[in-house]
Parts: structure tokens; C-alpha cells; sequence
């Protein structure tokens, strides 16, 4: 009885803090539960989208495009390296695009429609497209040796995927990487991250239901095209209203100082990347563990080819299977919680190659029935070895955005930028090593029997073609003539191999399973290295808080509550930095019997962990604040005073030559100490800063233009007039969706001319404000070693007089709780408007069904 009432108790809790914090955060977090539930609900129609991805996008293994469409494993693969090659321009732009957009939108936020709309078009013309009919165009002679219809099927494939490399990627990469933007806070991200990954599972699991059920009713199996032209109109619309939830409500948090401009140069901000070597370990172990992937498609052809089941227990097979990433997904957050991420990124990786072995031995010795078909129980003792591995193999979904936003945090600590997208850009170009290992796969498809001359063996073979798969009523022979008809020629089509079970299908799934965990276990190796720890990305979160503050007061920006939250984590850091660590020992529960003492025991022993973790943080933000005191900082100061002191005109009157000379002086400095070596680090960088001035300077100023610094006044009231039309649109759009609902067509249209007319006067103000930005972008690349004097000079300068803001500290707090008092009272205000405004209509309704009796 005190369970449930402890269990109702938390349930009430649970009730009351969604309902207090639906449209504001609790404290200490950044996404209110609204923000939450609308990212993970719309994240089902993210995830319908990418589901639709998986028939089209090329690969080197892709089922449907070789299976249904009839393109060669090798012909394939040679399109998958022209589709990745062509796309490594385009995610340059794609990064360059979101690195440098100022909208508060966000980074993220509108490309989910912009791109996810083209992305549904592309696919649903993939699946429509006349492909049989391309011989009215091209003819029936050859081409390169080939028949003419089917190089032409290749180029308008290759034509879909080309285009699917700019706007299916920029999609996913908005939804995926939205959650890295949307909260500093790595616990939250990856508690956020679970449950966005728990209900956007719905999506896939509703489209792994949808096709084999629509094969069923049609009488075949899921090589028919017929099945995707009738599910992917349908998936595509719901998919796409169901994005807009998430573009709608939810708002994108990125700690940096409200006059930063975000503009950043390809080199640069490519340079930058290549140092991060968090970057390259996560990048790595994707690389070298390319074969993991080898067993994907194995409950597919034992179902398909093999006849291990129909298609109607497929689709509960496929359920089953999506429902063991539910329970992965719902353990990461505790596990990374009380494990952290490299330690469960290990894990899960070992059980994940264990489970991925344990699948050999049942496709050893004869597993055909009388009928042909694999026996029925192999696919379900196949599908409890991938759902162990699904349950492992799920904590992916919560642990790559968490380790990825944390990679980010420490690139803006180390760069001074939020650089996201080029990190795509980078890995784009690292793409080009996938590109040679991804044609091992086709390779031993091939090799182990999966060619077009072996497929026409096969479906020659009257033996092998009388087979009927379960669930249908007529012959393979019979169904691969009916998709003839439909424009599939599948008798030629290497993946009909897979219809000869015994010589061809089970021997190469045993070598699929070996190659699978030699993948996986070159995939587990890099994280070895990795030690980017939570205590870590905590400290570096702080040191930005930090930072930013600084850069707004300096630029006379500052806010009330930023003034208060970094006053409050700065006296609590200088009073934490200082304290003696506690003693920690599990000793200090594990004897105790009594439940309850231990329960208090345990809760200690957390608590003491987390105050030494507070000192080690507080000491890392000390670190930062004192840095100008060490013999690097003071290095720094000097060199930089000579440039601030020497002013634009020191870049001005100095050559690429004068400029390439400092820096052979600086490599020539001794690097025999660790000290040694950071103080010549610095001197490098600075001199190649000033190479790379000098000739932006050359290139964007010379003698055309006034080389002066710029106002933030213009740039900065563009910026508020731009939030102000946004927020006057919002309550247009809110109000015109009133009057419509009321039938209200005068003041509908008039509202809807007044938000042309905003939205028109914000297209300006935008295009005004981007021309400012390119004016201050262009001046920082020109004068970066000067820009930067500044700036750690003002820094240093501000760390000085720290007491003269903390004396703001008082004043903000009263103006803080003056405007939170206010807001209280204009939200009652609102509810009691709403409140009254519902009763209105309810009473409407009532009157309008009185009359209607009457």
C-alpha cells in the first residue's frame, strides 16, 4: 500500500510540474515539457520522412533500389561515390548556411520545412516515376555497352539522389541536430534526447508495419513497387504536418553574447574543425567500422527470398524488432547518468557484437522445410538475437546527439565560435574514405552469389520457381512474371539470387554475421580515447556563461538576469575553488542493512560526489578568470597590446612578406616544455592571423574603401526591429486564427493583409541587416589579429573590474523580480481573457442549439 502511494505520489508530482512548467522551464533547465513534447511528438513525422529515405537514398547495399528498381550491386555502388562526391560541395554550402544564419528562427529550426517539403516531393517522385516508359526517350540500342532504358533508369536515379544530398541531409541534419542547440545542459540534452527517440520510434514503427501489410493485401512481397506508390503520398503528407509542430514550438538556446556577429569564414571555420580531436575519434570509429552495418537487411531476405514467414508476420516481426530500441532509448539517460557516455558507449558496443555472433550458428546445416522455404523458426530465433542487439544497439539514439553537442560545446570553448555545421562539412570530406570501404559490402554480395548471370540461373531453375512463399497464392515464378508486366524485369535482377536458399542465401548471411562483428568491434576501439566527460562539458558550459556576459557588458548589452546568473556562478565559483574535497568511498552505504539508512547513505554518497565535482567545475571557471595572471596570459597581453596599440593601420602597412617572416620567427622559438610549446602555439597562430589579414584586407578593402571599425548601433537595432515585426506577426497570425475560426471573413482578410504587409517589412529589414553583417564579417577577417587584441584586452580589462559589475547585481535583481511580477500578472490577465473568451463561445454554441430545438 506505501508503494502505491509512494507510486501515486511521484505520478502526482510528475502531473503537477508538466502542468507548471508546460510553457516555462523549471529552474536549472532549459525546455519547458510544451517545448519537450512538441519536438518528440513531431519527431514522428521527422522520422516518417527518413523512413522514406531508406528505400531511396543510394547505398551500397540499398534492398530496394537493387531488389525493386533492378539496379546492379556494382552499378550501384559506382553511383553511390558520384551521389557522395557531388554532395561534399553541397554540405560545404549547407554548413556555411546554418554557421552564418542569424534568425530567430534559429539555425536549425527553418530548414525543417524548407528542406523536409522537397525532401517528401523527391521521394514520392522516386517511387512514381515511369521507369519502364524511359525507353521512348532514349530508345532500345545501348549505351557504354548497356541496355539504353537501364542506363537512363541509373542517370535519373543518380539525378533524385544528387538533389537528396542538399535537402534530405540539410532535413535530417535540422531535426537531429536541433537538440544540440535547443539546451546547454548535457543531462537535459540527453534526457531530451529519450524521449524525442522513445515516441518518434512510432513513426518507423508505423511505416515497417504499412509496407508489408500493403504487400500482403496486394499479393506480393516488398520487392513490388506498387506497395511504396500507394504508402508514400500518404507518409509524406503526415510526415510534414507533423514537422511544423516542431518548427512552431520550439526555440533554439545558444550561449553566446547577444552583439556577436555570426559570420564565418569556410577556411576558417574547416580549420578549426580539423583540431578537434573529439571530432576525429567519433568520426574514426564510424569510419573503420563501416561492416557493422553488413546484417541489416537479414530479417528482410529471410522474409522476401527466403520464405522464413509471410508478410502479414513480417509486419509483426518488424514491430517486435522496433520495439527493443524502446527499451534502449528509455535506459540511456539513467545509465549515461550514473555511467557516463564513454563508459556505456563501450558497453553497449561489446554485448553489441556478442549478439550479433550469437546469430551464426542458425544459419548453419539445412534449414529448409519440404516447401523450400527457411524454416519458420529460424527468422524468430534470428529476431531475438537483434532484439537484444536492438535494446544495445538503441542506446546510439540518445548517446551520438548527446557526445555530438557536447563535441560542440568544447569547439565554441576552444574557437570562440558556434560552429555545427561545418562539422558536417568536415565529415563530408572524411566521406571519401567511406567511399572505398563501402564497396566491400557489394563485393562479397557478388562473390557469394548475388549477380545477375546467378539470378538467371536461379529463376531458370523451374525447382527453385515453383516455391510459394508464405501468405501467397501463386508461385515466385508467377509473382516475378506479374512485376514483369508492371515494368520490373526481376528475373535478371541480382537480388532474385537470393531465391536459391540453400547455395546462395544462407551461405551469405553466415558471412554477412562474421563481417558484422569485425565491424563492430573496429567501431569500439576509438572510444577508448575518448574523455570528454560530463564533469567537463559542465565547466566549459560555465566558462561561456562566462565569457558572454563579458562580451555584452563590454558592448554596454547587458541584460538583468545575465548579469544575476553570472554573478551567482562566479561568487559560488570562487567560494567552491577553494573548499576541501569531501572523502568519498562506497563503504559509505554498502554496510548498512537497514533500507532505509541506506537509501540516505546512498543519497549522501551522491551528494558528496556531486560537491566534489561543484570544486573541480569551480576551479576550471577560476582558471578562466585568472588566465591573463599566467606566464601564457601575460604573453598574450604583450603581443596583443602591440597589435591594438599599432592599430588597423598596422595591418594596413604590412606585407604578406613582413607578415610570412613572423611567422618563421615564431617556429623558430624553443618548444622544449609544455610551456614552451603552448607560448609558440600562440605566436604561430597569431602570425598566420596576420597572413590571413593581410590578404582579406587586400581583397575587401585595398584602396576602395574606409578600413574603420564598425558601430554595433545599425546592426543592433536591425536585430530588435526584426524581433519586434517577429513577435507583431505571431499575434496577427494568432488573431487571424481566431477570426477564421469565428468565420470572421472582413477582419480574417484584413489581419491576413496586415502580416503581408510586416512580413514584407521584415524581408527588408533582414536583407538590411544581412548587408550589415557581411560589412562586419568582411571588417573582422580583415582586421581578426586587431579584433581580437581588442577583445582579450577588454576582456582582461572587464576580468579587472568585476567588483563594478557585481555592484549592478542588486539593481538587476529588483528589476528582475519587478519584471517577473509583471509577467505573472499579464499571464492571470491573459487566462482570465482566454477563460472568459471560451465561456463566450460556449455560451454562443448553447444559444445557437437553443434555437435549433426551437
Amino acid at each position: 500500500m506505501a508503494e502505491k502511494t509512494g507510486l501515486s505520489e511521484k505520478a502526482s508530482t510528475l502531473l503537477n510540474n508538466v502542468r507548471y512548467y508546460w510553457k516555462k522551464p523549471a529552474k536549472g533547465r532549459y525546455m519547458s515539457f510544451k517545448e519537450i513534447a512538441s519536438y518528440a511528438f513531431g519527431g514522428i513525422g521527422a522520422y516518417l520522412i527518413v523512413c522514406m529515405s531508406y528505400p531511396c537514398i543510394l547505398g551500397a547495399t540499398n534492398v530496394f533500389l537493387s531488389g525493386t528498381i533492378g539496379i546492379g550491386l556494382t552499378d550501384m555502388y559506382i553511383m553511390y561515390v558520384i551521389a557522395i562526391l557531388s554532395g561534399i560541395p553541397l554540405t560545404g554550402v549547407r554548413a556555411n548556411i546554418v554557421d552564418n544564419t542569424r534568425n530567430k528562427a534559429g539555425k536549425y529550426r527553418p530548414y525543417l520545412l524548407r528542406m523536409g517539403i522537397p525532401c517528401a516531393v523527391i521521394f514520392v517522385a522516386m517511387v512514381w516515376f515511369p521507369y519502364d516508359k524511359l525507353h521512348f526517350i532514349v530508345g532500345d540500342g545501348q549505351i557504354f555497352g548497356r541496355e539504353a532504358q537501364y542506363v537512363a533508369k541509373c542517370v535519373v536515379i543518380l539525378a533524385f539522389n544528387i538533389a537528396l544530398q542538399f535537402f534530405y541531409n540539410f532535413f535530417y541534419d535540422a531535426y537531429e541536430n536541433l537538440i544540440h542547440v535547443l539546451s546547454p545542459n548535457s543531462q537535459e540534452r540527453a534526457d531530451v534526447a529519450s524521449i524525442k527517440s522513445v515516441i518518434y520510434s512510432f513513426g518507423p514503427t508505423v511505416y515497417n508495419l504499412i509496407i508489408p501489410i500493403f504487400a500482403g493485401i496486394l499479393g506480393t512481397n516488398q520487392t513490388d513497387i506498387k506497395v511504396y506508390r500507394i504508402a508514400f503520398p500518404v507518409i509524406g503528407v503526415i510526415g510534414i504536418l507533423l514537422v511544423f509542430i516542431v518548427y512552431a514550438n520550439t526555440q533554439e538556446k545558444i550561449i553566446q553574447a547577444k552583439t556577436h556577429v555570426i559570420q564565418i569564414k569556410f577556411t576558417d571555420a574547416l580549420r578549426e574543425v580539423a583540431k578537434n580531436k573529439y571530432f576525429w575519434i567519433i568520426s574514426l570509429a564510424s569510419w573503420i567500422g563501416f561492416l557493422e552495418t553488413a546484417y541489416s537487411n537479414i530479417l528482410y531476405w529471410l522474409c522476401n527470398y527466403g520464405g522464413a514467414c509471410s508478410q502479414g508476420t513480417y509486419a509483426i516481426i518488424t514491430t517486435v524488432y522496433g520495439n527493443a530500441s524502446l527499451w534502449g532509448m528509455l535506459l540511456a539517460p539513467f545509465c549515461i547518468r550514473k555511467w557516463g557516455k564513454k563508459k556505456v558507449q563501450i558497453v553497449t558496443n561489446l554485448f553489441n557484437i556478442a549478439f550479433i555472433l550469437c546469430m551464426y550458428p542458425f544459419f548453419c546445416g539445412n534449414a529448409e522445410t519440404t516447401t523450400g522455404n527457411i524454416r519458420n523458426y529460424v527468422i524468430w530465433e534470428v529476431l531475438a538475437c537483434l532484439y537484444l542487439n536492438g535494446i544495445v544497439g538503441a542506446f546510439a539514439h540518445i548517446l551520438n546527439p548527446s557526445i555530438q553537442a557536447d563535441i560542440r560545446d568544447y569547439q565554441q570553448y576552444k574557437t570562440g565560435e558556434r560552429i555545427d555545421g561545418m562539422f558536417a562539412a568536415v565529415a563530408a570530406i572524411g566521406s571519401v574514405i567511406t567511399l572505398i570501404t563501402a564497396g566491400v559490402l557489394p563485393a562479397l554480395q557478388e562473390k557469394y552469389g548475388m549477380t545477375a548471370i546467378r539470378a538467371q540461373e536461379v529463376t531458370s531453375n523451374s525447382t527453385l520457381m515453383s516455391r510459394m512463399l508464405p501468405g501467397s497464392n501463386q508461385t515466385i515464378s508467377q509473382m516475378l512474371t506479374d512485376q514483369l508486366a508492371n515494368g520490373q524485369n526481376n528475373f535478371v535482377n541480382p537480388s532474385s539470387a537470393l531465391y536459391d536458399v540453400d547455395g546462395i542465401l544462407l551461405p551469405l548471411l553466415k558471412v554477412l554475421v562474421i563481417v558484422a562483428a569485425v565491424g563492430a568491434t573496429l567501431n569500439v576501439i576509438p572510444f577508448f580515447f575518448y574523455d570528454l566527460t560530463e564533469k567537463k562539458q559542465k565547466s566549459y558550459v560555465r566558462v561561456l556563461k562566462v565569457r558572454a556576459v563579458f562580451e555584452d557588458y563590454g558592448n554596454n548589452a547587458l541584460k538583468d538576469k545575465d548579469i544575476i546568473e553570472m554573478i551567482d556562478l562566479v561568487n559560488n565559483s570562487k567560494e567552491m575553488a577553494v573548499a576541501s574535497p569531501k572523502e568519498v568511498s562506497k563503504d559509505m552505504y554498502k554496510g548498512i542493512s537497514d533500507k532505509a539508512e541506506r537509501k540516505a547513505a546512498k543519497k549522501a554518497y551522491r551528494a558528496a560526489l556531486d560537491y566534489n565535482e561543484e570544486i573541480e567545475i569551480s576551479k576550471f571557471v577560476m582558471d578562466e578568470l585568472n588566465k591573463f595572471n599566467t606566464t601564457l596570459g601575460m604573453h598574450k597581453i604583450e603581443a596583443y597590446t602591440k597589435v591594438y596599440e599599432a592599430g588597423l593601420d598596422g595591418i594596413k602597412n604590412t606585407s604578406i612578406e613582413d607578415a610570412k617572416a613572423q611567422l618563421n620567427k615564431a617556429k623558430a622559438m624553443p618548444k622544449n616544455t609544455e610551456e614552451e610549446k603552448e607560448i609558440r602555439k600562440f605566436y604561430i597562430e597569431l602570425a598566420k592571423s596576420q597572413i590571413s589579414a593581410v590578404k582579406s584586407y587586400i581583397k575587401y578593402f585595398g584602396t576602395a574603401q574606409t578600413f574603420e571599425e564598425l558601430s554595433f548601433d545599425t546592426i543592433e537595432s536591425l536585430f530588435n526591429k526584426e524581433d519586434e515585426l517577429d513577435e507583431k506577426i505571431a499575434e496577427l497570425a494568432q488573431l487571424s486564427h481566431i477570426a477564421r475560426k469565428d468565420k470572421d471573413s472582413d477582419e480574417y482578410n484584413r489581419l491576413k493583409a496586415e502580416i503581408k504587409k510586416y512580413s514584407e517589412e521584415r524581408k527588408d529589414v533582414r536583407k538590411a541587416s544581412k548587408a550589415e553583417m557581411d560589412k562586419h564579417a568582411q571588417f573582422n577577417r580583415a582586421a581578426k589579429p586587431y579584433v581580437d587584441a581588442k577583445k582579450l584586452l577588454a576582456q582582461n580589462e572587464n576580468f579587472k573590474h568585476f567588483d563594478e559589475i557585481a555592484a549592478l547585481y542588486d539593481t538587476a535583481k529588483e528589476n528582475v523580480a519587478i519584471a517577473e511580477a509583471k509577467e505573472a500578472e499579464e499571464e492571470a490577465k491573459r487566462l482570465e481573457e482566454e477563460k472568459a473568451e471560451l465561456e463566450r463561445r460556449k455560451e454562443e454554441r448553447a444559444a445557437k442549439k437553443a434555437s435549433k430545438k426551437k
